[in-house]
């Protein structure tokens, strides 16, 4: 099976709203009307915001079977093949299989962010049945290029304990001095 990593566009907002769905229910929801809820909320949500470039998001796409399911791709946007994957950017010929977003927050500058921006990295998911393929990683390589390249100090997520090693196999770390505290109001 291969690959390919593309920005979604609106086009993508049904496949999206399903992928968060996919994810929801990994992390052990499972009450039905809520989750209808919530993928109505995130489908206005995505219609807002990805039309202005707020919220961005890159997707995986599969590009058909070609027995090489080994390997990943390459998250840097070049066009050809990796480790027998497509690359080429913008092609997208098949079902979205994974997604990942980014939120690039305005804050006050800081000691740890002189410029004022954090990129806050949400909704990293894969279909269950192409996990374990290199495509978490590669989406997660190509949105961490992203904030780099845009002069983006810090990058920022929340993690599920099933997906934290990813993350910290990218260099994430929780800083025991900064933990995040939350006080759910409603």
């Amino acid at each position: 099976m291969s690959w390919t990593i593309r920005e979604a566009t609106v086009d993508d907002i049904s496949e999206l709203v399903a992928l968060r769905r996919e994810m929801f229910e990994a992390m052990g929801f499972d009450d039905a009307v809520t989750l209808d809820r919530a993928c109505v909320a995130a489908r206005a949500y995505f219609a807002e915001h990805m039309s202005t470039g707020a919220f961005r998001v890159w997707v995986a796409v599969s590009s058909g079977a070609d027995g090489d399911d080994t390997g990943r791709e390459a998250g840097s946007g070049e066009t050809g093949t990796c480790c027998g994957r497509d690359v080429t950017p913008g092609k997208s010929d098949g079902e979205l299989i994974a997604s990942i977003g980014l939120v690039v927050h305005s804050v006050p500058p800081s000691p740890c962010s002189l410029v004022g921006r954090v990129g806050y990295i949400m909704n990293l998911v894969t279909l269950p049945a192409h996990r374990r393929n290199g495509i978490a990683a590669a989406l997660l390589d190509r949105v961490l290029d992203v904030v780099r390249s845009e002069g983006i100090p810090i990058a920022s997520l929340h993690a599920t304990r099933i997906g934290r090693g990813i993350y910290e196999q990218a260099g994430f770390d929780v800083d025991e001095e900064l933990p995040e505290m939350r006080l759910t109001l409603s």
